[in-house]
This record gives C-alpha cells, structure tokens and sequence, in this order.
C-alpha cells in the first residue's frame, strides 16, 4: 500500500453504522472490503465520488442476514405479554387493595376532568370571533367630583362613529342597543306572536366586528337597510316552522306596528358568547351620532391587522374629553379585550350574567388537589403494597430476572390499573356532568366532539403522572438485595418507605382540611348572604314584565288586589335589583344617583321602610311633578342633608354652571341592597310619575300561590287585550345577584366531599395493612393483659397524630386564602371559632372513625389464632 493511501480514510459515520447494526462475525470481513475499495477508487476518482460510493455500498451490505439480532432468548412481544399476564392475576389475586386503589384514583380522575372541561368552556367565551384578539369593547367610568368611581359597561352612542374616523388603528366600531328589560311583541299575523327578550338593534357594521355562522342570505349586506331583521335558527323554527325564510315577514307590535324583512338567518348564539340574542335590527333612533349624553350603548371596535391597543389605549381620553362641551370632566374611558369580559369584567350593566376569574383559579385549585391527593393516595397504596412483594421479588431474582425485567413488570401492572381507574374516571366525569348541569348552568358532555381531544390529552397526562407515580415503588422494589428480601428483613429502604406512607397520608390529609375548611368559609359566606337584611321584602313579589301592553293599568291593578290572597300591586318604570335609570345630581359635589319612577304603592308592595318623613300622596298634585324625591339613606348623606331639611327646598344640581335646579326630599327610606353583596349600598331615588309604566308588581300571600297565579292570568286574560302573561319571582332576581357564590359552594361541597372520600380510602387501605403486618404484636400484648381499649387506642393514636399534623398545616394556609376571598365582598361574614372547629374535628373524628372500627376490630379478635397463623 502506498503512502497516500494511508492518508485517506472512509466515512467515519458511516463506519459507526457498520459497527452499530453489522454482525460482530461478519463486521471484519464486510470492513475490510469496503475500505479496501475505497482506497482503489481515491487514486482515480474525486473524494466526494469515493465517500458516497462508499455510503452506498455500506448501506448495500445492511440486509437482514448481516444485521445484529437481540440477545434476548424469547421475543420481546411474548416478553411483555407474560407481564402482562402476571399482572392481570396479581390484580385478581388482590382485588380489594386494588379496587380501592382504582375507585379512589377514578374518583380523582373524574373530578379532575369535570373541572378541566368546566374550565375549558369558560375560558372559551367570545373566542369563536374571526380574529378575537382584535376585538374590544370600550367601556366609560363614571367619575363624580368627589373621585367615586362607578364602573359602567355603557357609553354614549356618538362614540362608536367617531372612534373609526379620528383614530386609524381601528378598523371598524359598532353599537350595541339591548331590549333593557323590555319584552316585544313579535309575530307573522295576530294568532302567531310571542313576547321576545332577545332583541339587540346594532349598527350595518355588526358582521364587519362580529362572527356568526350564516344558514341564508348575505350576512355583509342582511342589515343594510331599516326594515331587514336577522334571525337565528331557533327563531325562524319557532315562527315559521323552518329555517329557509329570507323575505317573510315579521311585525313588532306595538302603536306603530312596524314590519321587517327576514334577510338572514344564523345558527343560535353560542352558548359561550357574553351577549346573547334572538333577533337583530338597524338602530332607528335620529340624531343619536352627536349624543354624547345618553348612556344606553355599548361599544365595540376591531383593530386593524398589526395595530396594537397599546397605542391606541392612550389617546382615547384627550380625545374623549376633547369632544365633551364641558370644562371640567371626571370620567375615565378605556378599552377591554373581548375575551376578557366574561371573566375579568364586573361592570355595572354587563349585557349578561358573567363569570368569575377568582372562581375558575379556585376551581382549578380544587381539581388539581384531588388529582394530587389520588395520585398520592394510589402512591401510598402501591408504595405499602410494595412490603408485601418482597420475598417474590427475590424469588425472581434467585431465578435469574433483571432489575430491567423487574421494573418493566410492576410499570405494566401500574399502566393496567391506571387505565382502568381512567375507563372508569370518565364514566364518573360524564355522570357528573350530567347530574351537576342545573349547578354549572349549560349541558356538557364529555363526549362531545371538541372534547374528544380533551379526554385524550387529559388520558395522556393522567397516564404520564400513574406512571411517574407508580416508577419509585417499582425501582426500590427491583433494588432490593436477595438474601433480605427472601428472608422479609426490612432495611433502611423499607423503613423509608413506612416514612413515605406517613408523610404522603399528611399531605393527604392536609389537602381535605384545606378544602374542608374553604368550603366551609363559602358556605357560611353564602347563607350570610342569603339572609342578610336587605333593607326590602322581594319574598312573593310577582313582576309582570309587559304591564305596558294593557291600555287600564289602573283597571288591571284594581282587578288584581280583588283576589283575595294578592296583598297589593304597583306600577314602576323599573326593577330594583335589575333594571333601574341613573343620572347626575348633587351640588356642590356631584354624584351618580340611581332611580326609578313609580307610584305611592310601591313603597308598601317592596316593603321599604320610611324612617324619615313621608310617602308620595296620590291626592297631592306637587307629589308627582318635578324633582319630589324618595331617597335612600345613602343617597341623603351624599346630599349632605340631615333630616330637618325633608320637606324644604334643597339644591340638587348645577346646569350650566349657573342655573340651579332646586328639589324636595319629602321622604327617607332605609338603605336596600340593588346592585349586590360585593358592592356597598349606592345612592337609589323614587320620583312618583303618573301614567302607563313598564313593569307591575304584584305581592301575595304564601298559601295557595299556584291558585293566586291561576287568579292572576284569569284576570289578566280579561284585561290584557288578549295578550300572553309574561312574569318572573321578584325573589329570583335577588337569588341571582349571589349565583356565582352559590354555583362556587355547591360545587366545592361536592369535590372537597370527593377529596374527603379518597382520603378515607387511603387510611382505610392504609390502616388495613398495618393491623395485617401487627397481627402478632396485637395478640401478644392481648395475651400479656392489654385491653381492647387500650390495644386499639395505641393504633388509633397513631394515626390521629398524623391528622393532627395536617390540620396543623393546611387551617392557617386555608384562613388565608379564605380571608382574602372574603375581601371582595361588601357584605362579609367572619369565619369564626366554629369554622376551625368543624373543620379540625370534621377531619379527626373521619380519622378516628376510620381507623377505629378496624382496629377495635383487630383488637377483638382471638389471639391465639393470629399467633398460630405466625
């Protein structure tokens, strides 16, 4: 060989191949030719040709004769099927301490996924909106002089227009204008009309902003013109008995009795959408684009592609209050993301109910927990489990298996179950969902396609972590030394693992006195609440919603209070609680004062009780003409009024920094909560005005309702012109103001009475073992005098400690989330000594209960034959 032969070498990576997958016997022979071609074609061809002749002719050789074969004897597939064998019968042969470990980690699995899916759709609100992330709402708070800030959801409709012109970062803005509690009459002729809620009139540009799925017609043109309405799926099934219905017509009846074209229709609102409707319309009113005074309009923009609110965000209020004809000027404009509406926005006036972000982090907190307490608990379980297999894991060793063999058996036995406990999991999930969907207020299902991906994703995590949970049990086992584990002799790594019992039931125990103890801060939170004093009596108060449709409202209330359980009956242009108006008063300091129009009888029909001056008088003429007020005691204060100024003439407002408009507060009611129980009481005002009003409220007795409600629409037939009744239970609206509360408590009850239950499994499991490997310590200290009392007391003992020491951990961590909750609310309960109470001796007497019963059992039974069984 030449001396520039050695110079030249072959491909090393391919030669690491070569020695990776060839034979050891044919690896010489195969090497040597190869190189010593390689040689012979580097003295006549260019070394790329050379390398990839040589890459061509190694790979060439890797056929299946010269491939390395696995030194295993048997395949690896009848391998794993005999693992999977063995634990399919070590499964049978223990079935209690396995049905225990599968119930509990399913109970956890099912909670877990329950509350990931909950989660899942209350994150998803407004995100099915083509760009999402562009959209936003503008929204205005209210500033008076003093610096009190009232959040308000609302703006003036000459907003939406000019946004568009003055800034380029938006692309397009639009006006929403809700029903504010009106109810219309809809139909396609006289015998076919309801009473619709779910009307929204808007702007042409609604589907510039917003994403509907259109079934018929032209979604970019349907609101061009004044008289075409939108209509969803459900609507058009409802009036028209199908969905093909472009060009019908639909009359709003009312004094005019106007008539609109269908031009489209969409499939119904989703569910996960933060305003909702039925029907959609042009908004008619004029002059309106150079309003700036009329809060009763909601306002949306979409950025255009790349624009950044950031920029946007802080020349909205100079430009604002540039186009205010005011010197001075409080309120504060600003934007929010869509998304963040349904969860992060408590506004006054929220087109719909929303949710709560706190209740989602606590719902997210609570499902993760009783994840973590499953997973310990099947940990704990498995890592007991594991004292009992020493001898067969040197038995197997003895015979020749591996530490590799060893693991790979009990990871098999650890995927069997957890794929069971996730079989079972989401049977548990979808019964939950099913049996908790009044509670979470929408219908889901764990099989519905977008949740599909879900359970697989969740499967994987939950698999992933019973593996991961199951791998430490699995390699001490495997690391044991034969002569100890054939003979049963503990070393220090099994009495680490009597450590790990004890410290994993801790944290057990710790998590279900946390949720034991919020749970119990909720609830009390919550019946505070309920019964607190609400300045009114909304109990058995009927509202009939469209009172104005009825041309006698005098004739009807007159009617009415001839029943003889309806105790009497008001007209009001409002709800309290609900629906109310708002304006600007107060002199020298201006402040935001909530009101509503009504007539002298309502004070008596709300049971609001006057503690100063007077009621409104129908046979006073000035009672019902310009500013004579009712107030509330919040509102009187505001005023800076004591009670020797009722019936005088006092300022109530300054117009045109001139002019003084002057009232009389003839009357002071006590303070009633409206607006609800994180808020303090706001200035609320009553004008007594005459004539046809929306809403009329009717007070009963409590025997015979479902006879008085009959009573009530006989009457009504008879002077409602043939209308339909439309009411609701004043006492519902009030239910509704602490729903989110009320959803919160119902729901931890049931997790933290499932996390209670997986604790229990455990110490029962737990407990279960220990007085098996004590059998013969119990019958010698029965046979040296011990008394059942006092054997089983020394058991109990034990594990009260353990209790002890998480209740320890986990109340003072509890005390200070539960606090803080309670923070948010205007109205708040104190937790008390009987919250530490309950919740420290809820879990020890759970303890003592669950160990008890065992080890009194234990204890009593016949020495003599637990020590012939040693």
């Amino acid at each position: 060989m030449s001396k520039s032969q050695h110079q030249y070498r072959p491909p090393r990576l391919a030669q690491r191949i070569l020695h990776w997958l060839c034979k050891d016997e044919l690896l010489e022979e195969i090497e040597g030719d190869l190189e010593e071609y390689y040689l012979k074609e580097r003295e006549t061809t260019p070394a790329w040709r050379a390398n990839l002749s040589y890459w061509f002719h190694a790979l060439h050789f890797l056929r299946p004769f010269a491939l390395k074969r696995k030194r295993q004897n048997s395949n690896i597939l009848i391998m794993y099927n005999s693992y999977f064998k063995f634990a399919w019968r070590n499964i049978l042969k223990h079935k209690g301490s396995t049905g225990l470990n599968v119930l509990s980690l399913s109970v956890g699995i099912a909670c877990f996924i329950f509350v990931f899916i909950y989660i899942k759709g209350e994150l998803s609100y407004d995100k099915f909106h083509k760009d999402y992330q562009d959209i936003y709402r503008v929204a205005i708070d209210l500033v008076d002089s003093n610096g009190n800030r009232l959040p308000d959801a609302t703006t003036p409709p000459a907003l939406a227009p000019v946004l568009k012109e003055a800034f380029p970062e938006v692309a397009q803005s639009v006006r929403l204008f809700p029903s504010w509690g009106t109810k219309f009459l809809i139909g396609t002729d006289e015998s076919n009309r309801f009473y619709e809620e779910g009307v929204l009139r808007t702007d042409s540009t609604f589907f510039d902003v917003f994403t509907f799925k259109p079934l018929f017609g032209n979604l970019e043109s349907a609101l061009n013109a004044k008289d075409n309405i939108v209509v969803t799926e459900s609507m058009a099934k409802k009036y028209f008995g199908r969905t093909d219905v472009l060009g019908e017509t639909l009359t709003l009846y009312s004094g005019i009795n106007a008539k609109f074209k269908v031009a489209a229709v969409i499939e119904d609102v989703p569910k996960n959408s933060h305003f909702k409707f039925d029907f959609l319309s042009r908004i008619s009113f004029s002059n309106i684009d150079n309003n700036w005074g009329w809060f009763n309009y909601y306002t949306y923009i979409r950025l255009r592609p790349g624009a950044q609110v950031a920029s946007l965000e802080p020349k909205l209020q100079p430009f604002y209050e540039s186009s205010i004809d005011e010197e001075e000027y409080y309120n504060i404009i600003y934007t929010q993301p869509l998304t963040d509406i349904h969860l992060k926005s408590d506004l006054k006036w929220e087109l719909e109910a929303n949710g709560n972000i706190d209740n989602i982090y606590i719902f997210a907190a609570l499902g993760f927990f009783i994840l973590v307490i499953s997973c310990l608990n099947y940990l704990n379980l498995t890592v007991s489990g594991t004292l009992k297999r020493f001898k067969e894991v040197g038995v197997r060793k003895v015979f020749g298996a591996h530490k590799t063999s060893l693991v790979s058996q009990f990871i098999i036995e650890t995927v069997l179950v957890v794929f069971l406990s996730i079989v079972l999991g989401s049977f548990l999930a979808e019964l939950l969902f099913r049996n908790l969907q009044d509670i979470i207020g929408t219908e889901v299902s764990l099989f519905q396609p977008e949740n599909i991906l879900i359970l697989l994703a969740i499967t994987g995590i939950v698999m992933v972590f019973g593996i991961l949970a199951g791998l430490y049990p699995a390699l001490h086992l495997s690391s044991f030394k034969v002569a100890n584990a054939v003979r049963g002799v503990f070393n220090k790594s099994g009495k680490s693992i009597l450590g790990l019992r004890k410290v994993l039931l801790v944290i057990q125990f710790s998590i279900s006195v946390f949720m034991i103890f919020g749970t119990l801060g909720v609830y009390k939170q919550l019946k505070y609440v309920q019964s607190v004093d609400k300045g009114l009596s909304p109990e058995q108060v009927i509202v009939i919603e469209n009172a104005s449709s009825v041309a006698n409202q005098e004739l009807l209330k007159t009617e009415l209070e001839k029943i003889p359980n309806v105790q009497s009956a008001a007209i009001s242009s409002g709800v309290i609680g609900k629906l109310n108006w708002t304006t600007s008063v107060g002199y020298p300091d201006e402040f935001l004062l909530n009101f509503i129009n009504m007539e002298p009888d309502y004070v008596e029909t709300m049971g609001l009780e006057i503690i100063a001056g007077r009621n409104f008088e129908k046979d006073r003429p000035t009672d019902s003409e310009g500013n004579t007020i009712i107030m509330n005691e919040t509102g009187f204060k505001e005023l800076g009024l004591s009670f020797e100024d009722i019936g005088k003439s006092v300022p109530l407002e300054v117009v045109n920094d001139t002019t003084i408009v002057r009232g009389e507060i003839i009357g002071v009611v006590k303070d009633f909560n409206f607006a609800g129980y994180k808020s303090s009481v706001k200035p609320f005002a009553f004008f007594y005005r005459k004539g046809s009003m929306n809403y009329l409220n009717v007070k009963i007795g409590t025997t015979n309702v479902s006879e008085t409600l009959r009573s009530i629409e006989d009457t009504w037939s008879e002077v409602g012109n043939g209308s339909s009744l439309e009411y609701f239970f004043l006492e519902q609206t009030y239910a509704d103001l602490y729903a989110q509360e009320t959803r919160l408590s119902t729901l931890m009850k049931y997790l933290t009475g499932l996390a209670v239950f997986i604790a229990v499994i455990g110490m029962f499991a737990i407990t279960n073992m220990n007085l098996r490997d004590r059998r013969k310590e119990i019958a010698i200290r029965k046979v040296l005098g011990g008394s059942v009392t006092k054997v089983s007391g020394l058991i109990i003992s034990k594990f009260l400690i353990l209790v002890l020491i998480a209740n320890a951990i986990a109340i003072p961590m509890a005390y200070y989330f539960v606090q803080g909750w309670l923070n948010d609310f205007a109205y708040r309960t104190s937790l008390g000594l009987l919250v530490f109470i309950v919740a420290f001796g809820a879990t020890m007497l759970i303890a003592w209960v669950t160990v008890g019963v065992q080890s009194w059992v234990a204890a009593s039974s016949n020495p003599v034959n637990n020590l012939r069984s040693e």
